[in-house]
């Protein structure tokens, strides 16, 4: 450059140097402008999603990183000058330890599982192994409810035979993949836990693609895509799995601590539901797994297929009965040896703020009623309490394999249900 004397003067390279990078970055999730240092983890500090764009300018500042500053060390703090003046209270921090078999959170509610499994029973994301039963669980109630109910799994409440203790499963099913909470939390907040997972899943799928496969980035947005939306989720090799396990693992402790953080916002009632009856389809009494009584109210709500045709109308009924039996024992039995504890209900969804729910109540000698019904749940036990004084006397003894009390019984309650399915009101009577 030539200054105002004529002389060639040269300008320094820390002016305008060659490699000059950007001093933001904006996220494309949210807008958030992040600048320098980048967080390591390349997540936007506003809404925690995955930068690519940040990992170039991350490992530059690793090669470029420099020997930092030595800082003479305080050892003054706010409390020991203000000591005998102010006392000033430590804030308590919440740690999340995913190596805990029971992940302790707030207001006595705790998480014991999160996992992931397919449709087609691949198993992405298991928290805690000794839990893990719960996929293959999960994927049982899926095929057998389901099919019965005709809706998407839902939630499941389990009560501990030993402590008679309540936990629940709650589930969300989207693209073929289901994702599974256990533990004691209300509803909307496992709800907001599983709208979670789906996000980070595909957010962890990019990363592998990104960073450990090597794809571009325009392939690792393919790749993320195909994996959330249950496509060749089956042919994903064993690296693959563990890689997008890991990164997940990682991504879960991001959502529990943020849980911690929403705790003012989230309410801690379970989500309630806008029908105000419960209508019941079909009745099942059952003794160590067998049938003793198996009575379908109504086929016009249950979807139900079986094999064959039938020209008389009694015994298709009786096969439909059969069946509904048997899958609903295959539920409770499968339920029970995996977890020890018994379900009291199973719900599936509908549709909007539409929910089908398969229910059980013990009695005394190991007898279960099972209800297939449909509208609020909060209705059941009025209805189960209905039949108490009909049933109560027949379970004060083991079943024998005498089923003449219970085909009169059975015509009894076919009776008072053909007079009413719907409640309330809670009555029999006209």
């Amino acid at each position: 450059m030539i200054n105002f004397f004529g002389e060639l003067v040269l300008i320094p390279n820390v002016l305008f140097p060659p490699n000059k990078r950007k001093d933001e970055i904006i996220c494309q999730n949210c807008g958030y402008k992040l600048v320098k240092p980048y967080p390591d983890d390349q997540l936007c500090l506003n809404c925690g999603k995955f930068l690519a764009e940040l990992y170039d300018y991350i490992s530059e500042d690793v090669q470029l990183k420099t020997e930092p500053k030595q800082f003479e060390t305080k050892t003054d703090t706010l409390s020991t000058k203000l000591k005998g003046k102010v006392k000033v209270k430590p804030k308590k921090v919440l740690g999340i330890n995913l190596e805990s078999n029971k992940i302790e959170l707030t207001k006595g509610e705790y998480i014991k599982l999160l996992g992931i499994t397919s449709v087609e029973r691949t198993q992405l994301y298991c928290s805690n192994q000794n839990y893990n039963y719960l996929l293959e669980l999960t994927n049982n109630l899926d095929y057998i409810a389901t099919s019965i109910l005709g809706g998407d799994l839902d939630k499941m409440l389990l009560i501990s035979e030993e402590k008679d203790e309540k936990e629940k499963c709650q589930f969300y099913e989207r693209h073929n993949i289901i994702y599974l909470v256990y533990g004691k939390f209300p509803d909307k907040k496992g709800k907001w836990i599983l709208e979670q997972m789906s996000n980070h899943l595909k957010e962890s799928a990019f990363f592998v693609a990104y960073r450990v496969k090597k794809m571009d980035i325009e392939e690792s947005v393919k790749y993320a895509n195909r994996v959330v939306r249950g496509k060749n989720i089956e042919k994903l090799d064993k690296f693959e799995k563990y890689e997008l396990e890991k990164e997940f693992k990682r991504r879960t402790k991001f959502i529990l601590e943020e849980y911690l953080k929403l705790q003012e916002i989230f309410g801690d009632e379970d989500l309630g539901y806008v029908e105000d009856n419960i209508r019941i389809d079909y009745l099942g009494l059952s003794s160590m797994s067998i049938g003793v009584i198996s009575l379908l109210l109504s086929d016009d709500e249950l979807n139900i297929e079986f094999p064959g045709e039938y020209e008389d109308p009694n015994e298709e009924l009786e096969m439909k009965e059969s069946m509904l039996t048997a899958k609903i024992e295959a539920i409770a039995a499968n339920t029970q040896g995996n977890t020890g504890a018994i379900p009291r209900w199973i719900s599936v969804k509908l549709g909007f703020q539409k929910y089908r729910f398969l229910t059980f109540r013990k009695y005394q000698n190991d007898y279960f009623l099972n209800l297939l019904s449909e509208g609020n749940l909060g209705k059941i036990e009025k209805v189960e309490e209905l039949l108490d004084a009909n049933i109560n006397p027949l379970t004060e003894t083991s079943f024998s394999g005498n089923l003449q009390p219970f085909n009169e019984l059975k015509t009894k309650i076919k009776e008072d249900f053909n007079k009413r399915r719907k409640f309330p009101p809670f009555s029999f009577d006209n």
